[in-house]
This record gives C-alpha cells, sequence and structure tokens, in this order.
C-alpha cells in the first residue's frame, strides 16, 4: 500500500498579526500578482541530482515561505539524481510520472532537467525535446501550472568556452529547445543556465572565483553546485518566475517622527538623539545560509534584488549611526546612507533568530519528506520476506513520517509569522584626533 502525503495547511498564530496585516492598503502588501507561485499551491519541484541536493529548491521554497507568510502553500522535492528528463531511472514518463508525482496532486511544478540528458550529445536532443513536451502534458492535464526551467551549468577550466566547459554550448542546445517547447505549450520558461555562466566569468574576471582549480568554485565537482552556487540558480529562477524584491520598507523622519511604511506596521516611535521604534513587517527577509564568496561578484545582487528589507531615516543630525534589532548590532552607517535608504536583509538573516529558524526547519522537513518517499515508499524488501509483512511494516513507517512531516510543517507556520522588533539607531561618537606629536 502506498500512501500519499498532502498536509492541512493551519491558521497561523497569532491572529492578530494577520489582522492587522490585512488592514494595510494594497499597495503596501509584497507584488504577486505576476509570481509563478500563488496562494494554495501544492509545489512539485522536480529534477536529476542537483535537484536532489535539497539547497536550490530548499532556498527557494524559504523565500516564498518567509514573504508570503498568510500563505497555504506547501512544496515537495522530488529530484533523482542521475535521472533525465525522460524519467528513464523512475521507469519512464508514464510510469514515473503516475507513481512519483501524480500522487503529490501539484497544482505548480518546476522542471529542471538537462545535465545528464546532454551526455548523449547531438542525438540525445530529440529525446529531450519530447520528454519535455510529453511531460509538460501530463503536468497540464491535471491542471498543474508548469515552469520549464534550463540545466545549470557546468564550471571546468577549458580555454574560450562558456565556463570554461564545452558541455556548456550543448546544454545551450538543449536549452533552446526547452525554450521552444515551453511556447509551444504556453508554459513558463526560465533561463538560469545563461546567467549562471556569466556570474562565473565575471567571478573569474574579478578574481573572486578562482582561475584555476581551488575552492574558490560555484561548483567544486563541475556539475553539482555548492551552497552559493545553489543561491546563484534559486536566484535566477525565482527572478525568472517573477519573484517581488520587496521585503518591506520604513521612513523615519528624526525630527518630527512622521513615519512611512511599506508592508510593515511602525509603532512607539521616539525622536531625539537617538530614535527608537518598534517594527511589525508583513514579511520576513530572505531566509539564506551564510555566503561567503558568491555575494563579493561584481553584478550578483540577489538581495538587492530579492530581498529588500529597507531603512531610511532623514534629518539625521550626527555623521554616522548604529542600527540595532533587539540590542543587535545590525551595522554602522552614515546619515547620507540612511537618508538615501539602505537595505538591511543580509544583516538581519544574521540577526534575527526566527529566519535561521526558518530555514533550518524547512530543510529538516524535506529531508523527513525525502525520508518517507525514497527510502520507505520506494523501499524494496527481500524477496523472502512475506508481502503481508512487508506491507506492515511500510505502512506503519509510512505513518510515523507523515506525522514528523505535520509536526515540521506546523513548527515552519508558526516560524514564518514576523514578530515585533525594537530598533535603535543611535548616534555613533566622533573620534577624536590624534594628539599632535
Amino acid at each position: 500500500m502506498i500512501l500519499t502525503y498532502h498536509l492541512p495547511m493551519k491558521a497561523f498564530s497569532p491572529t492578530w498579526f494577520l489582522a492587522a496585516l490585512l488592514t494595510l492598503p494594497a499597495s503596501f502588501l509584497p507584488a504577486a500578482e505576476t509570481f509563478f507561485f500563488r496562494d494554495g499551491d501544492r509545489v512539485v519541484m522536480l529534477g536529476d541530482s542537483i535537484t536532489h541536493q535539497r539547497l536550490y529548491s530548499n532556498f527557494v521554497e524559504s523565500f516564498v515561505l518567509s514573504r508570503f507568510p498568510d500563505w497555504k502553500i506547501s512544496f515537495r522535492n522530488t529530484g533523482w539524481g542521475g535521472d533525465t528528463m525522460s524519467l528513464s531511472l523512475r521507469g519512464g514518463v508514464n510510469a514515473g510520472f503516475d507513481r512519483d508525482l501524480k500522487p503529490l496532486a501539484p497544482t505548480a511544478v518546476t522542471i529542471d532537467f538537462g545535465m545528464n540528458d546532454a551526455r548523449a550529445g547531438e542525438k540525445g536532443y530529440e529525446t529531450y525535446v519530447n520528454s519535455a513536451r510529453k511531460l509538460t502534458d501530463k503536468f497540464v492535464e491535471i491542471g498543474a501550472r508548469v515552469a520549464l526551467i534550463t540545466p545549470s551549468p557546468e564550471e571546468r577550466y577549458e580555454a574560450n568556452q562558456p565556463a570554461g566547459s564545452g558541455y556548456n554550448q550543448l546544454l545551450r542546445k538543449y536549452s533552446e529547445g526547452l525554450k521552444q517547447v515551453a511556447a509551444e505549450k504556453s508554459v513558463t520558461f526560465v533561463d538560469q543556465l545563461n546567467p549562471m555562466i556569466a556570474v562565473i566569468e565575471k567571478g573569474r574576471e574579478s578574481e573572486v572565483l578562482a582561475l584555476q582549480n581551488s575552492q574558490r568554485r560555484l561548483i567544486p565537482d563541475h556539475v553539482h553546485p555548492n551552497a552559493e552556487g545553489h543561491l546563484v540558480m534559486a536566484t535566477f529562477i525565482l527572478k525568472g518566475l517573477q519573484a517581488p524584491s520587496l521585503v518591506s520598507k520604513v521612513e523615519v523622519d528624526a525630527v518630527t517622527g512622521k513615519v512611512n511604511a511599506e508592508n510593515a506596521k511602525v509603532a512607539n516611535v521616539k525622536t531625539g538623539e537617538s530614535i527608537a521604534f518598534t517594527r511589525l513587517d508583513g514579511a520576513l527577509p530572505w531566509p539564506l545560509p551564510p555566503m561567503e564568496t558568491v555575494l563579493k561578484i561584481p553584478g550578483f545582487t540577489p538581495l538587492d534584488d530579492l530581498s529588500r528589507y529597507e531603512l531610511k531615516l532623514t534629518q539625521l543630525p550626527a555623521q554616522k549611526y548604529q542600527v540595532s534589532v533587539d540590542g543587535k548590532p545590525l551595522g554602522t552607517y552614515s546619515s547620507q546612507q540612511l537618508a538615501e535608504g539602505i537595505n538591511l536583509s543580509q544583516a538581519a538573516i544574521q540577526a534575527l533568530p526566527e529566519i535561521k529558524q526558518l530555514l533550518d526547519a524547512i530543510t529538516a522537513k524535506n529531508n523527513i519528506f525525502y525520508q518517507r518517499w525514497r527510502e520507505v515508499q520506494l523501499a524494496e524488501f527481500p524477496k523472502w520476506v512475506p508481502t503481508e509483512k512487508v506491507s506492515e511494516i511500510r505502512l506503519a513507517k509510512l505513518q510515523e513520517l507523515d506525522a514528523k512531516l505535520a509536526e515540521a510543517e506546523v513548527k515552519i507556520n508558526e516560524l514564518r509569522v514576523p514578530k515585533s522588533h525594537e530598533w535603535l539607531i543611535a548616534p555613533v561618537p566622533a573620534a577624536e584626533p590624534a594628539p599632535a606629536k
């Protein structure tokens, strides 16, 4: 017996936050009209071993769950190492779809294949394109929206090749075929291949990434990106899906105490030498792990593009100020920087504990689902074990993991709800001049 699992999303708590959020003007809420994902979606993320890594998919999920905390939406990662667009490791498109994908009743799906498919060279092209057509039709028939995503690139050191890999030329051909399928089927197309190649090449030009083999790479084994490479993937996937950039924005006049806010509520404003207020945002900054290298690559600005957590203060008398939240410093900025507005997303990710907790909870939930699906639902028992005993053992384990999944998703939904935080913008004393010698 194979069970399918769909968790009913519970109402969020505290309820006063949602009541407050619903009173915000519509223009203050994050733009979602053109975003691929929607409230009520059951999302399936389909792909090969790169999807199986559960990194870019976690980052896409953490973006959606944090940006739209009142949405009832779930994500399931169905990546399978070594698989292809034809679902070759799952018995083909028909068998693989019926066993692994249709039971999840997806309303939105991202399909990211090509790295393995293109190993077949020119002769594998038609199989890839035709399989994309067939798989798209399968999802459309059950009412799911489809986003066809080009594969991520290889990263090598071959001269005069995109990102140092001649294989990327073949991936480009396959990607063009995927684009044609998307147009033919009127589904969403997202190119992550070429933007990611551009980031790698810019990283090498600036020497942020290594010009030869070393640890400073986005794709250490040439094929499977590390977490920083997966951030590049997630960034261009989200941008291709037309994800909104604004988290929230607060502007305070340091003299009058007047406040302008977008997707946030501000209370208890105090002005004077320091400025203090209570801030309740309608969303969280994009939960991401610390990134050591990739954010230094010129032109790669995922937080400015997708996680604008803004603060602006005008009419500040001093030259420099330290911005703190709940007593934790976010950084020191000049009055000019604060008057122009700053994006505090990166600092807030490290300072606000609920952000890391949310990403950790998403990661844990997806590991539970992987265990449920691959290690229990599809587990093969020795043939000498009686069929009835196999069914009994499998059912008991599935029920145990379903309970853990339900518990994990309740925890995620609690962590998604933004909390009030106390903000303080305090002047930094000017450094005293060095004594004359």
